[in-house]
């Protein structure tokens, strides 16, 4: 603690291999250190900047998007990694999940463009007349509501 901020050391302390025993793995559940340490996505970075992150519904996945390539990178909580990553023409804008999980997924894109995109891909692409700013998924309702600098809705 360095003036009432706790500083944690990502680098230091023991890390315990992935080939263990099941036996070894229970006790080591007791071990205080253990419970206490901290673990990180891995690949959870981008070249220049992250934009957006948004957890899904369920609780299990984390979507990403950053910039230079534009792209968004979904990571399983459970396993700690990523699940998939995808390339887009332009930078995102706005992430909604249309389902609990990552199954439907829309992006608001800075080309003035909706993305939504299913498991296996891109599903389809559309248009808008103005820039969007934000979005929000109504699910009682069904609607994609998308804002834009205009005045409009």
């Amino acid at each position: 603690s360095v003036h009432g901020v706790k500083v944690y050391n990502l680098s230091a302390g023991k890390t315990y291999p992935q080939w263990l025993s099941e036996r070894k793995r229970r006790s080591l559940a007791k071990d205080k250190e253990y419970q206490n340490r901290i673990e990180l996505f891995q690949d959870f970075d981008f070249p220049v900047a992250s934009q957006t992150i948004k957890m899904t519904n369920d609780g299990q996945y984390v979507i990403s998007t950053g910039t230079y390539k534009p792209q968004v990178k979904v990571f399983e909580v459970s396993e700690l990694s990523l699940k998939f990553s995808r390339h887009f023409d332009s930078d995102c804008i706005a992430v909604e999940t249309l389902s609990n999980d990552y199954q439907k997924i829309a992006f608001l894109l800075s080309d003035k463009s909706l993305a939504f995109h299913a498991a296996y891909g891109a599903h389809h692409t559309i248009k808008i007349p103005l820039f969007g700013r934000d979005m929000v998924y109504q699910k009682s309702a069904c609607d994609l509501i998308v804002a834009t600098n205009g005045s409009d809705v």
